[in-house]
């Protein structure tokens, strides 16, 4: 009100300053007009001969009988009365124009009925005029709130931050109003999926294409993104995006972190360039925990090193030129940081794509990402995968012509994602590129404990709209209530004697001016549950209300039934590749059954499905390809992988031709990594094996031994058959001929013999060295790992007395 008062007593006063203004000028022109008229006026003045005092006497008498007749007679001078009044208004206008255009600087300076400035501050709440000022009354853009004259809506796409504790109605005030309102593209983090229940309908029908992924739902209800479908082929920015996603998965900086990211960009790089390969973190996981992953690392640049990206031949290389030790440590970090896609349901979310993120601004498309709050932890570094690719991809270029829409990211409960390095630096940028962010936090401390205070101030400064709800915490309220900032108050002290009061001359009073915070850190904590702050640049605070979505019928009206999501079945690589699960035998025979008892698995490897080994799964894509492929002196071989590609290549030059059949998929007898004839339970090649020309032989037999695992030996004289000499065995070594326990001669025995048994894969022996399981052995089979016995006790001595015996279920 007094605002408004001071606005009419100025316009009074510039209208009266202008009258008497264009009075006086209109004065001066007369007089200057008479002056240069010839006429009678002037031998009047000849006539009389006055003096130059008396001039300005007789001037004023005589400017009126010059105005009177310029009016009387319209032939006066021969000049037309139109004409007389264009002269008389614009000679004085031009006086004045010309005087305020010279003084105008002065005079925009003087305001002699401006407010005095305050001393302590003149914070105050934003009236309508500085509402619609800041255009906060358009018809489209993003809800901030009510008040009585209707919605607070903020066109463009700047950012905004909401301080709203759990359960002060964050939900049905902000974001479920904005999902009804706002015309674009859309991505919103929905915990629990409620928002979806209740706007995707209406999103659906006005032309929108509704996606709901949900990666973790126990049902396989939801839509798949796979973040590694959308890399480039360009060969420069394909690293780039490797690189990225990596740093996204693995952001340590430590020595096993940098190797694993290294190897991890190599192994998504090789998947890139196959084509019968599956593109998706899932297939990184089973790449990277078969049962022998150094060896089908060594098959992949054997085969096809120069089909694969060149920083993907480099650094799978440099990971295989590591030591054993180096090489454990590199892939134990990586697997651990993929843990999370070895769940079939994450694997079967991101094994494909239904929408595109880099279309978000040609077409107008609403996500939900949803998580339930059990999983906001696990899946933490899935969902910083998605959001900051998003980010990411729509910021690569300004917007084009063929590009009219924006993005909005509704983040409810922002903080529960951990740091996304993306956002923090991208919310500077982000509205050049129509990438609008709405991010939705309880406090203060909740960004300060995650991007600490610096992070938090620029968060906070990037966002022109804050709003903020009563606050739970003093820290919040302190920040909040000098962000709204001080007034000045006048305050009055009265000072008198406390008794006898009679003589008044003995009273005094002071006035005083004094500061006050508009809102004080209390009165922000007990703000009333109806009412908001807003918090604009460039303007006064606003206070006004919240929007209850269920009682307002321009949001009720849009309520509809949710769209439909469809259901995803689990992943299975086998099918996705075209083929079923390999087979193998039940029975592995023994070395002393020779050829006819390899002939006879041979036969049987047909009718038995395959038992799946180690991590994993069964999905292993590179096998054992020595008993048809012949890779040289053994000393020849891999020497540092500086052969490769030299003068001592290995014999198969055929590349995939020669390993995958005419559909592009390994053939049976290479789909285990082992020779068909063999089954190695710990994921080495066996004492069996077979020379050049197919035919079986054993090391104690003179033929050459086969290579090993990792490092390709052999066995010289008197070695000990794929293991270094001295070396001590590993779960992988023992097979159907294996040795003695550590401390032992380390001489290969068999059951049959007497012997100890073996300590084996599944657990043979307890604590004491005691047999827990039985192992037994017929006079023409020998038990494998998975014909281990859980119900009979092992009978000590082992020898003769320890007679065989074959459950028949496991037979079958």
């Amino acid at each position: 009100m007094h605002s408004s008062s001071n606005h009419i007593r100025n316009i009074l006063v510039f209208f009266f300053g202008m009258f008497f203004i264009l009075e006086f000028c209109f004065y001066i022109s007369g007089a200057l007009f008479v002056l240069a008229m010839w006429g009678l006026e002037y031998l009047d003045f000849n006539a009389l001969n006055p003096s130059i005092s008396d001039f300005p006497m007789r001037l004023w008498p005589t400017i009126f009988n010059y105005i009177h007749g310029w009016w009387a007679d319209p032939k006066l001078y021969g000049v037309s009365n139109s004409l007389k009044l264009w002269l008389s208004f614009a000679a004085p206008l031009c006086i004045v124009g010309t005087v305020f255009w010279n003084l105008r600087h002065i005079l925009m300076e003087w305001r002699p009925f401006r407010k005095k400035e305050a001393l302590h501050g003149d914070s105050r709440w934003a009236s309508e005029r500085d509402i619609r000022k800041i255009g906060l009354r358009s018809r489209k853009g993003l809800l901030l709130g009510k008040d009585q004259r209707g919605y607070l809506v903020a066109d463009g796409y700047q950012h905004a931050l909401l301080f709203a504790p759990t359960g002060s109605g964050k939900g049905v005030g902000f974001v479920i109003p904005n999902l009804l309102f706002w015309e674009d593209s859309l991505v919103v983090h929905d915990i629990k999926l409620e928002n979806y229940d209740i706007t995707s309908g209406w999103r659906k029908k006005i032309g929108q294409e509704v996606y709901v992924w949900n990666p973790a739902q126990p049902d396989g209800i939801s839509h798949c993104y796979n973040p590694l479908d959308w890399i480039s082929k360009k060969p420069g920015q394909m690293v780039d995006d490797v690189q990225k996603i990596a740093n996204l998965i693995m952001p340590e900086q430590d020595f096993w972190y940098n190797e694993a990211r290294s190897l991890f960009v190599g192994v998504v790089l090789y998947l890139l360039a196959v084509p019968e390969k599956v593109k998706s973190f899932g297939e990184v996981v089973r790449t990277m925990r078969s049962d022998d992953v150094v060896y089908n690392l060594a098959v992949v640049l054997d085969t096809i090193g120069k089909k694969i990206h060149p920083v993907a031949y480099m650094n799978i290389a440099a990971f295989l030129q590591k030591a054993d030790k180096e090489r454990s440590g590199v892939v134990s970090t990586m697997n651990s940081s993929l843990e999370l896609w070895a769940n079939p349901l994450i694997d079967t979310a991101t094994a494909s794509s239904d929408f595109n993120v880099q279309e978000f601004k040609k077409k107008r498309i609403t996500v939900y990402v949803g998580v339930t709050p059990d999983n906001l932890t696990r899946l933490r570094p899935l969902m910083q995968v998605f959001y900051q690719q998003a980010t990411e991809f729509l910021c690569r270029a300004l917007p084009s012509d063929d590009e009219p829409y924006g993005v909005l990211f509704m983040m409810d409960e922002f903080p529960t994602l951990g740091k996304m390095e993306q956002f923090q630096t991208g919310i500077a940028y982000f509205r050049g590129y129509r990438v609008r962010l709405f991010l939705i936090i309880q406090d203060t401390e909740q960004l300060k404990g995650i991007y600490e205070e610096a992070g938090m101030n620029s968060f906070l400064s990037n966002s022109t709209y804050r709003i903020t709800f009563a606050a739970n915490n003093i820290e919040t309220a302190n920040l909040i209530s000098q962000l709204i900032g001080n007034k000045t108050v006048s305050q009055e002290s009265l000072n008198r004697p406390k008794f006898l009061d009679l003589n008044p001359a003995s009273r005094s009073l002071h006035i005083s001016d004094t500061q006050r915070a508009l809102l004080l850190p209390q009165e922000v904590i007990m703000l009333p549950k109806d009412e908001q702050i807003l918090l604009i640049e460039s303007t006064y605070p606003i206070k006004s209300r919240k929007i209850k979505y269920y009682e307002d019928k321009f949001f009720t009206k849009k309520l509809l039934k949710s769209t439909f999501v469809p259901t995803q079945e689990p992943y299975d690589p086998d099918a996705a590749r075209g083929g079923g699960v390999d087979t193998v035998a039940e029975d592995v025979p023994t070395p002393e059954e020779g050829e006819q008892a390899a002939i006879a698995h041979e036969e049987s490897a047909q009718e038995q499905p395959q038992e799946q080994h180690g991590d994993g799964g069964g999905y292993e894509e590179f096998g054992d390809y020595s008993q048809d492929y012949d890779y040289g002196p053994e000393d020849e071989y891999m020497e540092g992988l500086d052969d490769i590609e030299g003068e001592d290549e290995p014999l198969h030059k055929e590349g995939l031709d020669d390993i995958y059949d005419e559909n592009g998929y390994a053939d049976d007898h290479m789909g285990d990594g082992y020779p068909e004839e063999e089954e190695s339970a710990g994921g080495g090649l066996q004492d069996t094996d077979y020379d050049e020309d197919g035919e079986p032989y054993h090391a104690g037999e003179g033929g050459e031994e086969p290579y090993g695992e990792d490092e390709m030996y052999g066995a010289e004289e008197g070695g000990t058959g794929g293991r270094l000499e001295g070396e001590e065995p590993t779960d992988s070594d023992f097979h159907d001929m294996d040795y003695g326990y550590e401390g032992e001669d380390g001489e290969s025995y068999h059951a049959e013999d007497g012997g100890e048994e073996p300590y084996g894969k599944d657990e043979m022996y307890g604590a004491e060295g005691e047999a827990t399981e039985e192992y037994t052995t017929e006079a023409e089979e020998f038990a494998t790992d998975g014909d281990l016995q859980d119900d009979e006790p092992h009978e000590e001595g082992g020898g003769e007395d320890a007679q065989p015996q074959r459950n028949d279920d496991e037979k079958q």
